[in-house]
């Protein structure tokens, strides 16, 4: 009995974390759609669904300095029923180095980030011991909006 109810909860537990994220609404960094419908995303932040976004930069001279953010929506507002914006639970700063391969950590800052459907995002790192903003940018970017299938 006992290797019954392990093997029900090992198949529960593995069913549950291959859930696939799926793309549900794509739009460019001027708010335009490039894929997806902007009712079906409004329909999964209304009942309560996951949402994760993705987002980055190409720099436009180097080929090889290109990021790209994968992270979980923490907080999700609708506004004017028109458009969404993904706020991201606050990281610890990073710094990427491309010709090494590496993202150094910067201590004590605290980066913290909001992007929505309009094509708007407002970064900000902050001094997490001080409390200074070290740096506010206000900007235009390209999203990916997913939820779980």
């Amino acid at each position: 009995m006992k290797n019954i109810v392990i093997g029900i909860f090992l198949s529960l537990t593995t069913s549950l974390s291959a859930q696939e994220w799926t793309l549900i609404y794509h739009n460019d960094e001027q708010g335009n759609v490039l894929s997806g419908d902007i009712g079906v995303l409004k329909s999964v932040v209304r009942n309560g669904g996951e949402i994760r976004i993705a987002w980055g930069f190409q720099h436009q001279n180097i080929p090889k300095v290109r990021v790209e953010h994968i992270a979980d929506a923490s907080f999700l507002t609708i506004q004017s029923d028109s458009i969404v914006h993904a706020q991201i639970r606050p990281i610890t700063g990073q710094v990427p180095n491309f010709d090494r391969g590496t993202i150094t950590l910067k201590e004590n800052l605290e980066w913290l980030f909001i992007g929505g459907t309009n094509g708007k995002m407002d970064r900000m790192t902050r001094n997490v011991i001080t409390g200074e903003i070290v740096n506010h940018v206000l900007a235009q970017n390209e999203f990916k909006w997913f939820t779980k299938k």
